[in-house]
This record gives C-alpha cells, sequence and structure tokens, in this order.
C-alpha cells in the first residue's frame, strides 16, 4: 500500500480490487469515479504503489501531463481529475495507450462530468470496460475513519454521528473535522468530545451554519 496515504475503507477497497480486474485485462478504460473528498486520489496511489510492487512504475498525472510528454507511456496509465480534460484529449490518450505495445489500459479517475465526456465519443464509450463509483460512506465508514480511540480524545457516540451529518459522509470531510475536535479536545482536558463539541467547532468554522 501507498506509505503515505491513510488506510483504505471498505467501500475504497472495493473500487480498488474492480479497478484492478480491468487493469488485469490490458486493455481499454477503467473508470473511478465520485464526488470530490471521496479520496479518489488516494485509491489510484495504493494502486500505483501494488503496481509498483510487482515491478510496474507507476506515475499519476493528469491527462494534459501525460499529453504534453513525448515519453513512451507505462504499462499502466493512471490520470487524475480527467473530468477536467475534453473528449479530444482524452481520445488522444486513449490512442496512444492503444499504440503502445504491449497496449497500456487507462485508469481515469474525475467526478461526475468524466461519464459525460466519455458518453459524447463512441469511441471512448466502446473502450471502457468498467466504471467504478465512490459515493460518500454509511456511519460505520465514519466510525472506521476516526479510528482507535484507545490514545487521546475519545468520541462519543452522538460526536461520531454529529461528524458523519456534518461532513455527510465524504471521508475528506470527516478526517478533518475529527482532527480539529482533537486538537480542541485535547487542551481542554477532558479528552471526551460530543456532538456539542462537534457542533461549536462546525459553527466557528462555516458562517453557514451561524
Amino acid at each position: 500500500m501507498a506509505p503515505c496515504s491513510p488506510p483504505l475503507t471498505e467501500p475504497q477497497l472495493a473500487a480498488l480490487a474492480k479497478i484492478a480486474c480491468g487493469i488485469e485485462s490490458g486493455t481499454g478504460i477503467a473508470l473511478l469515479c465520485g464526488p470530490p473528498g471521496v479520496d479518489k486520489t488516494t485509491v489510484l496511489e495504493h494502486l500505483a504503489a501494488d503496481l509498483g510492487l510487482h515491478g510496474q512504475a507507476c506515475i499519476i498525472r493528469d491527462v494534459s501531463g501525460w499529453l504534453e510528454t513525448d515519453e513512451e507511456l507505462p504499462e499502466v496509465v493512471f490520470a487524475d481529475d480527467a473530468h477536467n480534460a475534453n473528449e479530444a484529449d482524452l481520445t488522444r490518450l486513449l490512442a496512444r495507450g492503444q499504440a503502445r505495445r504491449p497496449t497500456a489500459p487507462l485508469v481515469l479517475a474525475g467526478q461526475g462530468r468524466l461519464l459525460t465526456l466519455i458518453s459524447r465519443d463512441r469511441r471512448l464509450e466502446q473502450a471502457t470496460r468498467l466504471t467504478a463509483a465512490l459515493l460518500p460512506g454509511c456511519l460505520d465508514v465514519t466510525g472506521s475513519l476516526i479510528g482507535d480511540q484507545s490514545d487521546g480524545p475519545r468520541f462519543d457516540e452522538t460526536a461520531i454521528l454529529a461528524i458523519h451529518e456534518i461532513a455527510g459522509g465524504v471521508p475528506a470531510d470527516i478526517l478533518k473535522l475529527a482532527d480539529l475536535a482533537r486538537l480542541v479536545a485535547v487542551p481542554a482536558g477532558d479528552g471526551h468530545v460530543t456532538a456539542d463539541d462537534i457542533e461549536a467547532i462546525h459553527r466557528r468554522l462555516s458562517p453557514r451554519a451561524a
């Protein structure tokens, strides 16, 4: 696994396994789609690290980054933020991957607009072998992200629920809010975080919640 990336949740592991199957097919496009904050890049980092352990050097770039270089594409092409590209650029990258010997499969990660871009071009649509979706997680995922509470402040069930509701189940927002709560709870000295603490932090940070 990528050493600098946080552990993956169960939905992220499922998406990773699905994309890995697409890579093993050796051709075409595998899509990883989801809203901001669900850690699509983290999943790519873990995939790239896993391939690296098997001797496949992998670099994660955006689509323009791949098109601006004349170097030979790697065995697997990881393109992040692919929703910022256009159909023509995605088609060019696909053509470069198909021209490589052996063919380089493409892993494209991006927000929902990526699906629209793919649907606009028949070549892209036909080349797409699978799509994995990352969505905001359930309450259990929020609890697993907050993690082991044997050290540091404890989050009671109401605090975990408040974090889940405020963050909307989005992992990046869950981790940010939990980290802020830890910083506030430790100086307070009681080492116990409640829903009131979480809501107070949220009110300070968000004008819309005031």
